[in-house]
């Protein structure tokens, strides 16, 4: 499982870098703006633009946009994070904790 901590450090990274989160179903939801997730001790609550019709998910491109619909992601189904631009961030165990 992604740590809630991490994730944040990168949300909070200066200047941001627009990220793919890559889920255990095969979706993956791209991370336009910081400001629309919030990190919870063990969910992701993501703002997206559409939910119906969109590929890939994403969420508004300002943060300051008005999300359409929101996804809740336990950070147990989180496979990957990577930047968008698809070069590789430093990748942890996604292992469960027990």
């Amino acid at each position: 499982m992604r740590r809630p901590g991490d994730i944040r450090k990168l949300l909070k990274g200066e200047p941001f870098a627009p990220m793919r989160v890559g889920l255990s179903d095969g979706r993956s939801v791209l991370v336009r703006h910081p400001d629309q997730v919030v990190v919870a001790d063990r969910h992701l609550l993501v703002g997206l633009a559409q939910i119906e019709g969109s590929r890939p998910l994403a969420t508004p491109r300002t943060g300051d946009a008005i999300a359409r619909d929101w996804m809740i992601i336990n950070l147990v189904q989180i496979t990957t994070i990577e930047p968008a631009n698809d070069a590789r961030l430093k990748k942890r165990s996604t292992g469960r904790r027990t």
